[in-house]
């Protein structure tokens, strides 16, 4: 019996247990997810960014905003239907006497009751153009709103190919510093060799151990470089920092074959700023447009029918006198218009000057990959001859950290020119305005 309730305490237990890691894996199931390591490439990175950024949302439902407001604006023109309804009491007027007297009685006589129904018909049948201004405003800001999604969009693919090509770089730092500790590692074994031998002093054994603590310093700082980097990557991705990740591309190279002048054309058709500015205009016309026709007549229909039959009635209205009102609102609209010219010359300046410098930037580092390339096979080569000399006693030890080092400067002046490339290409696209 004692074994029966002790097995029943067991599996109660067991089952409150089970229970609450349910719950905590319900409450906290990112944090669960975040043990996984995530197969990502460039694409599926951009793609999450773009999913859960909050800006580039928000920009998407101004666009649904601005497609209200167009339809807002077109219902102007079409038929304002309304229907009235109620009940008026009608008693006749009050003896002011009475009322002098103090007998306020006519406030508690019944009257007259009389129902109320109507429909009342509007339609604006001429408005001087000013309706048709608004439309086109309307669908100019609705166009602005979709460029700036597509801006922003830019903005969200550049800031996070950056981010992955940084994380590559930090990769590549981080085989850098294990591959020269792997190195100084296997000098050091060879040295021992060597001084147990007595083929070199005791102080070469002590310059090799500083080496490797500089070298292992290194390591400290890449890794720690390579954690920033993915906690970085993982925020513009909107997921948790501490998501393990693990990337399928390299830093790689890829040839370019756009020339600046075709880079520079395509940025003057493509990128939203110029569209932009040229609804701008769209919308500035219209302001003129609108503060014109407050000149012109207007004409509105209105018709009305209820208990007592159908009321129809044309109105047109001219105006003849605001002292110059409308006239400094014409002025006013058009210097506004002028100063969207003066705007697009200055935008059309920035975007050019942020596609040459892109570009050169490119140019650049396109040139440094080949230079590098070829400094880490000389400096592999010294690198090999000054450890074989060492062996057979005729080269110091000096000589071998000092190709070593200058090995690893090679190699990190690869890697960062290969990351210079790459987002200096990302940076020549979004300038151009063709992501």
């Amino acid at each position: 019996m004692m074994i029966i309730k002790a097995e029943k305490a067991a599996k109660k237990k067991l089952g409150i247990l089970s229970g609450l890691m349910l719950l905590v894996f319900l409450i906290n199931p990112v944090n669960s997810m975040a043990s996984e390591t995530l197969a990502l490439n460039l694409d599926s990175c951009i793609q999450m960014a773009l999913e859960n950024n909050l800006g580039y949302k928000i920009s998407q439902s101004s666009v649904e905003v601005k497609e209200a407001q167009v339809e807002e604006a077109e219902g102007a023109k079409k038929i304002n239907a309304k229907l009235q309804g109620g009940y008026i009491r009608m008693n006749e007027a009050p003896d002011p006497e009475k009322i002098a007297e103090g007998d306020f009685s006519y406030l508690f006589s019944t009257g007259q009751g009389v129902p109320h129904i109507s429909v009342n018909i509007s339609k604006i049948l001429y408005s001087g153009g000013k309706i048709e201004s608004y439309i086109e405003q309307a669908q100019a800001n609705q166009a602005i709103a979709m460029n700036e999604v597509e801006q922003k969009k830019q903005e969200v693919i550049y800031k996070t190919t950056d981010a992955y090509y940084r994380v590559l770089q930090a990769q590549g730092m981080v085989k850098v510093s294990e591959q020269a500790l792997t190195q100084i590692n296997a000098h050091m074994e060879t040295s021992r060799a060597l001084l147990a031998e007595g083929m070199i002093a005791p102080i070469d054994l002590n310059r090799i151990k500083s080496q490797l603590s500089s070298l292992e310093h290194n390591l400290v700082r890449a890794e720690n470089g390579l954690n920033l980097a993915i906690y970085n990557l993982n925020s513009i991705m909107g997921i948790e920092l501490e998501t393990k990740i693990e990337l399928q591309n390299n830093l790689s190279y890829q040839a370019c074959e756009i020339t600046l002048l075709e880079a520079l054309e395509i940025a003057k058709g493509a990128r939203p700023e110029i569209k932009n500015i040229v609804q701008q205009k769209i919308i500035m016309e219209g302001m003129v447009d609108i503060a014109r026709s407050n000149k012109k007549p207007q004409v509105v229909m209105n018709m009305e029918t209820g208990l007592s039959g159908w009321q129809v009635a044309i109105m047109g209205e001219v105006p003849i006198f605001d002292g110059g009102v409308n006239d400094a609102k014409i002025r006013q609209a058009k210097i506004n218009l002028s100063q969207v010219d003066q705007s697009k010359k200055q935008v059309e300046q920035l975007i050019e000057f942020e596609v040459r410098s892109s570009y050169l930037n490119m140019k650049e580092a396109e040139k440094l990959i080949g230079i590098t390339e070829q400094g880490i096979t000389d400096s592999k080569e010294s690198f090999r001859i000054a450890q074989v000399k060492y062996n057979e006693g005729i080269a110091t030890n000096t000589e071998v950290i000092d190709a070593q080092s200058a090995l690893i400067e090679a190699e990190t002046n690869h890697l960062n020119a290969l990351y210079e490339y790459n987002t200096s290409y990302a940076s020549l696209i979004k300038a151009m305005g063709v992501w």
